[in-house]
């Protein structure tokens, strides 16, 4: 099996870099930050001249710490005791408070000291992996302790990195905004979704811009509607306090389907600087039409799964499904409607971009299909064709055979995670798969008018294990349509 490294022909010689991560000893961390960096240095991906400094509140050094991640985390005990000795060089571990600056000046002085023996300037890049509800006080902390001090002898560069939620509504998005550009600039903050790190949704840019057959097309005249659905198995039992503050709505919808829903829209930017990519998505998100109550009682459903109450704790009416359609009003998708679906406990763990061209007009055969493009972002990764086919034998008849492109069977190598992807785009500086403040407060502005329609949605039911509430296919069926099923 090929590296990742060599899958990527990788030959990047990246500046010496300090990594720090706030939040280290959480579950995100343990799930995800970690795994994706020890697997990076195993793999020859970070900087050459690279350390990794973990903050936490914790009693711990180094080699504690990534003992207590190693318990947490079922992917780290994978490598081997080498692999992670050898992790082990380039980490840190920092006890600090996050409400006293004064704490982490003894880091900012073990960061200068790295640096003045040897004439180096280390870019900084910070991770807030912390609630946001902490971000204003990390932000203090390293303004107030010299961790954002320029350099003397060199240009150094400064990130920050901050992991969803961006708010729970446009008011809330808009004061966590004002609050990072209090202390970075726009081009030094980095908001990320790890949806956007995925190689199927990345994808969606390249199948419509570097193949002619499908950009000519991609529009409302052959395109008869598009459907993107987020399906999970698993409840809301292991997030139940975060979740029902969130629902389906806030969880899933504002953030991962509505990055997915601009990228597959969009109109073709001018090249792939990050800009330009950003400024044809917030377009995209500017011209959702918003809901109302009467847009919302045709176009919407809200449902729990049986059982959420005792997830919860309590009785509760947040949605742990949500159905929606919604239109685009930009003159390529007039009036073409695009549904989205989320929700857990269901029957399957999925989660795809359908694009559903039109039947033709006129048909000289009989039972001509129309044609579906799907990107299949998990569980495996994969785009598919639906072509009409002509059966063997006497006659003519029709039969819709499926063309699949599948990474894992195309490369026979190992897929980077998503994570990986995005850590080494942070690495580098580049801001293409993350999300610019403008893209944030229009998704949300679209989100309350859906939040502020939800009275007029009844809150349905569905078992846990099922396809879903049975209004979610009434949604589809009253417009003639159906939702794909695998």
């Amino acid at each position: 099996m090929k590296s990742i490294a060599d899958i990527h022909h990788l030959d990047r010689d990246l500046p010496p870099t300090v990594l720090t991560i706030f939040g280290a000893t959480g579950d995100l961390s343990a799930d995800y930050l970690l795994p994706a960096l020890l697997h990076m240095h195993q793999e020859k991906l970070l900087p050459k001249d690279f350390h990794l400094v973990c903050v936490g509140r914790r009693d711990f050094d180094a080699k504690k710490y990534l003992d207590f991640i190693i318990k947490k985390s079922s992917i780290i005990k994978k490598f081997k005791p080498a692999q992670k000795q050898s992790f082990l060089k380039i980490l840190s571990y920092y006890k600090g408070d996050f409400g006293d600056p004064k704490s982490f000046e003894p880091l900012a002085r073990q960061m200068s000291d790295r640096e003045q023996p040897r004439h180096i300037c280390y870019n900084r890049l910070y991770y807030f992996a912390t609630s946001p509800q902490l971000f204003a006080s990390i932000a203090r902390v390293l303004k107030e302790s010299g961790l954002l001090m320029s350099c003397r002898s060199h240009q150094r560069q400064v990130r920050v990195l901050v992991e969803k939620p961006f708010g729970f509504n446009l008011a809330s998005a808009r004061d966590l905004n004002r609050l990072l550009l209090k202390y970075f600039s726009e081009d030094q903050i980095y908001r990320i979704d790890h949806y956007m790190g995925k190689e199927t949704v990345q994808n969606l840019m390249v199948a419509r811009f570097a193949n002619f057959i499908f950009e000519p097309l991609w529009n409302k005249d052959n395109i008869d509607h598009i459907e993107i659905s987020v399906l999970e198995k698993d409840t809301a039992a292991v997030r139940a306090e975060y979740y029902d503050q969130t629902g389906a709505l806030r969880d899933f919808v504002q953030n991962h389907i509505l990055q997915m829903l601009a990228l597959v829209t969009m109109d073709q930017p001018q090249d792939l600087a990050a800009e330009h990519i950003r400024d044809q998505k917030v377009k995209i998100l500017q011209a959702l039409r918003p809901y109302n109550g009467a847009a919302a009682r045709g176009g919407a459903v809200r449902a729990q799964y049986e059982g959420y109450a005792k997830d919860a704790g309590h009785s509760s009416e947040t949605e742990t499904y949500i159905a929606l359609k919604v239109f685009i009003d930009a003159p390529r998708w007039q009036g073409m409607p695009i549904y989205l679906r989320t929700g857990k406990a269901l029957n399957k763990k999925l989660a795809e971009v359908s694009v559903h061209f039109k039947e033709p007009d006129r048909c000289i055969f009989r039972d001509c299909a129309p044609n579906i493009l799907t990107f299949r972002i998990q569980p495996d990764e994969s785009v598919h064709l639906l072509l009409n086919n002509k059966v063997p034998g006497f006659g003519i008849n029709l039969h819709r055979g499926d063309y699949e492109f599948g990474y894992n069977k195309a490369f026979m190598s190992e897929i980077p995670s998503a994570y990986e992807r995005l850590l080494l785009d942070f690495l580098e500086g580049d801001q293409r798969l993350f999300i610019r403040s403008d893209e944030i407060e229009a998704a949300w502005k679209f989100i309350d008018t859906v939040a502020g329609s939800m009275a007029a949605i009844p809150l349905d039911r569905y078992k846990k294990g099922s396809h879903g509430p049975e209004e979610a296919g009434k949604l589809m069926e009253n417009d003639g349509r159906e939702w794909r099923t695998r």
